[in-house]
């Protein structure tokens, strides 16, 4: 369709049905994949429009939209409506020969629509245009962030001034914005290119290709905004990311099949006059309010309930620590706006539900609108999802979807991924459709309410794509971390990053932990407290403040976010727990022989039960194989069990339910398990007797806090990193010099002090172990080091450093993918999926009763996806065999596992199947070249 070229003999050409100028050419597309006609690149910029509307509108706080428009020099619903024109303008470089000539060239669409691009060329006016490629990431969003800082400047938004920085122009301010909608910023550009884009970016087009764009960027204008005031000055960084991640997230749902045949009109799309604008702009809204509230997406809020109710839902022991803080809690004032909560509290499932009210408390005084639970173990997420859904009806009021955020998530059926909360439940069929939808790509983010390991939340201070989704969402969440230690620095400093953002978004903080203590913990104030000053529109670093105050043992530390006080709160606790301390030396034994399992057998006894701590899996496979030996010789009364994460996912937790059922309290039977750090750490057990070997101080408390008595067994030369050598002989040094006894919590902090807040070893004992240590220290110093630059180098710059350039918030030039990045920090995993074979069929048992489920299309295998996950066994991802799954599957080696579909899925990509060769269960396989066997200690790795 043709607009107005102002030719007298052809101006009847170019008016519509109802007598008006076509204003736009309709011929550009914007979309086309499954659907029956082309979607004009005007109809899909509108729709987006009305999507973000409506998603500020329900979605985003006043405080944020308060903020919003004050940086904009607008009255709010004026800063509402531009934003909207921005959203709509995302898509602008699809109004360009490279974009037309790709889409128009793919088999598919050449077969269906022949020569579409030479026919657009075939008019004089994009002559000037030769096509090129468009890998629909790449360039056309590339131009729309350099042809949008002309148009606008055009259009009368602020020039800035000429000798200044490019950054400061709010024309290209918004075109770097909106040219990261795929979640990739490009850089800032220089100011001849700001001059003449054209000329450096050929793609983009001349004569009628930037004529369409002006074009469409004044009809967008007049239609969304009324042609409304201008913007005053560019957004900060802060709420840019907030703006772009609604963009994007509008983006998602305009795009959507349905959406576009529920909105679109062939009659209206072929008018293109400004009657048939204004009713497709109506439409959208219209659909747009429908599907918005369909996704449950800001559809709730905090509320009220009474302080009793909330305590009797909590379910905390009559006199525990954790209802004494909660009372007190519930009972102080209320904050008046938002803020971090830092509060020490004994760890356990009681702990997170404190955690929870806390979080109602800052949630309901920032206007928040969800709560985010991030845990430190993924075997906690059934139980956290548990108690979210339980406190959840009373935390909150309106309408909400529970996801759950894990690896297996984004391939996972909206049943096991998304969890209905019955007080909080949309309509049957809303429901439904909000649990389809948030279980795609990076959405389950977006959900009311997360349950998720820490690693699912890292990623939004990282530099990958659609880390601006990720703040956005946390932007209107209270987010709750449990489990919060001294650790090593690269992941500390990531955590003070994710709070220092979530401080200048406006959201809320709560940390649970019982461990911090001196620096750790001020770390973690400070960079509340600067986030907090960028919120308030101080840009400047707050250097030279005193430490902040002391976290109690038990009760909290309070910041608070509109004028950066801290609080301090004291609960006094219950008795100490009293430990009996064993320090043990574990002494090298014949070359082929254990040290430390032999020092195991040794110590445990025939009364009482015993909790036996390894730091591998491997170590507590043959730990548990000798206690297993030695106690059957010698007639040892009591079980002896294993519990580690190499069995099928179903299996672990069945062992995690026996093994807590038999060891929630002492027993005196003589019994044994025997585990690895995430469980015995994190799981309620209670023993008479704990042994373990020398590891640092965080996780020796909380390993302590489950028995009567601590039998530490430690050496010279422990395997780890020469920090954690560093740190576990602090622990060592500090333990010799406390004495026998053992209080927790009285003496966690100053122990906690000791170990973290030095920079040297005392030098004690003699000169030699004095210069072993100062080795330690100094390798320590320059692995912590490292360590901290790497965060820097993969940490995205904290809100104050980023002034005038978003590119710094993905840094594409580096090649950093969040697949390297999750590989490098430890957050990926690898998949063994034991299988067995009868011809070509895989199936999940050895009798034949069970295929393995076939994975197709995304939208039928969710419960492909779920029954495979519950028979997946984790394993280091160097295991994975060279080639990834084409070399594990190959291409016809089974009938009913495809590599064409796996390949395809977030996690099944990292799932290897392995055909198990033997009797019933148990039996060898190879991964690749490794052979790999199943027995009734769980997977072990031969040879």
């Amino acid at each position: 369709m043709e607009i107005s070229s102002g030719a007298g003999s052809d101006e009847g050409k170019n008016l519509c049905r109802h007598g008006r100028p076509r204003l736009l050419d309709t011929r550009l597309w914007g979309k086309e994949r499954g659907l029956e006609h082309p979607y004009p690149v005007v109809c899909h910029l509108v729709d987006t429009g009305a999507y973000f509307a409506e998603l500020w509108r329900s979605a985003v706080g006043p405080r944020t939209r308060a903020r919003v428009a004050l940086a904009l020099g607008l009255p709010e619903i004026h800063a509402t409506r531009e934003l909207a024109f921005w959203a709509a303008l995302h898509d602008l470089g699809k109004i360009s020969p490279s974009y037309q000539h790709s889409v128009s060239h793919e088999e598919g669409v050449r077969k269906k629509y022949p020569g579409r691009f030479e026919q657009i060329l075939a008019d004089g006016r994009y002559r000037h245009g030769t096509g090129g490629t468009d890998n629909r990431a790449g360039p056309h969003s590339r131009i729309t962030h350099w042809t949008l800082p002309g148009i606008l400047e055009q259009l009368g938004y602020p020039p800035g001034d000429p000798h200044g920085p490019v950054g400061d122009q709010v024309g290209h301010a918004v075109g770097q914005l909106l040219g990261g909608h795929h979640g990739v910023f490009h850089p800032r550009m220089e100011r001849r290119q700001l001059k003449h884009p054209a000329t450096f970016l050929p793609q983009a087009g001349r004569s009628g290709w930037p004529e369409q764009r002006l074009s469409h960027v004044r009809v967008l204008r007049t239609l969304i905004t009324h042609d409304g005031p201008i913007p005053a000055g560019p957004l900060p960084v802060e709420l840019s990311v907030v703006v772009l991640g609604a963009v994007m997230v509008a983006d998602w749902m305009a795009s959507e099949k349905r959406s576009i045949e529920t909105v679109r009109c062939l009659q209206d799309e072929e008018c293109c006059c400004h009657v048939a604008l204004a009713q497709h702009w109506k439409r959208a809204r219209e659909v747009a309010r429908t599907e918005v509230g369909k996704r449950g997406l800001g559809r709730c809020g905090f509320a009220a309930p009474a302080g009793n109710e909330l305590l009797s839902a909590a379910k905390f022991l009559d006199g525990s620590a954790h209802g004494r803080i909660a009372r007190r809690l519930l009972t102080a004032a209320e904050p008046a706006g938002p803020g971090m909560l830092l509060v020490s509290a004994p760890a356990g499932p009681a702990r997170r539900r404190l955690g929870l009210i806390a979080a109602s408390r800052l949630g309901r005084a920032s206007g928040a609108r969800g709560i985010a639970l991030a845990l430190p173990e993924e075997l906690h997420l059934d139980a956290a999802s548990g108690e979210l859904a339980s406190l959840a009806g009373r935390l909150l009021e309106g309408s909400a979807t529970l996801s759950r955020l894990h690896s297996m998530s984004f391939d996972s059926d909206p049943e096991s991924a998304t969890e209905e909360i019955p007080e909080l439940s949309l309509d049957p069929h809303d429901q439904a459709v909000a649990q389809q939808w948030l279980t795609q790509r990076r959405r389950a983010l977006l959900a009311p309410l997360g349950v998720g390991v820490l690693d699912q939340f890292l990623p939004a201070v990282l530099p990958v794509p659609d880390n601006a989704v990720r703040l956005f969402a946390l932007s209107e969440k209270v987010l709750v971390v449990d489990d919060v230690r001294p650790q090593e620095p690269r992941l500390h400093q990531l955590l003070c990053l994710l709070v220092e953002w979530l401080a200048a978004l406006g959201a809320s903080v709560v940390l649970l932990t019982d461990t911090l203590a001196g620096t750790s913990a001020d770390l973690l104030v400070r960079a509340y407290r600067r986030g907090a000053r960028v919120a308030r529109g101080l840009r400047s670093r707050e250097d030279g403040t005193p430490p902040s105050a002391e976290l109690p043992q038990q009760g909290w530390l309070h910041v608070d976010g509109l004028d950066g006080r801290v609080t301090e709160s004291t609960v006094d606790p219950p008795e100490d727990s009293v430990l009996r301390l064993s320090l043990s030396e574990v002494r090298e034994r014949p070359v082929g022989a254990d040290r430390y399992v032999d020092a195991v057998v040794r110590r445990v006894g025939d009364s009482g039960s015993t909790l036996v701590c390894c730091d591998s899996v491997e170590e507590a496979q043959q730990t548990f194989r000798a206690l297993e030996h030695h106690r059957r010789l010698h007639a040892a009364p009591g079980e002896t069990r294993l519990l580690h994460s190499r069995f099928r996912r179903y299996h672990v937790r069945e062992l995690m339910a026996e093994c807590t059922a038999a060891h929630i309290s002492p027993a005196d039977d003589g019994s044994v398990l025997v585990t690895t750090p995430h469980f015995a750490e994190h799981l309620p057990f209670r023993f008479d007797r704990v042994v373990t070997p020398l590891v640092p101080l965080p996780s020796l408390l909380a390993r302590a806090s489950r028995g009567r008595k601590l039998v530490l067994l430690g050496g010279e030369g422990q395997a780890g990193s020469p920090m954690d050598e560093v740190l576990s002989s602090r622990t060592l040094l500090a333990l010799r010099s406390h004495g026998p006894q053992l209080r927790l919590p009285g003496d966690t902090a100053r122990l906690i002090r000791q170990v973290y807040d030095s920079d040297r070893h005392p030098a004690a004992l003699d000169d030699a172990s004095a210069v072993e240590r100062r080795r330690l220290a100094a390798a320590a110093d320059g692995h912590e080091a490292r360590l901290r630059h790497d965060a820097r180098l993969s940490g995205i710059p904290s809100p104050v450093n980023v002034r005038d350039d978003l590119y710094e918030l993905t840094r594409a030039e580096c090649g950093l993918t969040e697949k390297h990045l999750a590989a490098t920090m430890g957050f990926e995993q690898a998949y063994v999926l034991f299988v067995h074979l009868r011809g070509r069929t895989a199936f999940l048992d050895a009798e034949g009763k069970e295929e393995v489920p076939f994975v197709k299309s995304e939208k039928d295998s969710g419960r492909a996806v779920a029954t495979l996950a519950r028979h997946t066994i984790a394993v280091p991802p160097h295991w994975a065999p060279e080639g990834g799954i084409s070399t594990q599957i190959g291409r016809e080696r089974f009938a009913n596992i495809k590599y064409k579909h796996w390949v395809r899925r977030t996690w099944l990509n990292r799932v290897y199947p392995v055909v198990l060769s033997g009797a019933g269960d148990s039996g060898t396989g190879l991964l690749g070249s490794m052979r790999l066997g199943l027995t009734k200690v769980g997977l072990v790795r031969l040879g």
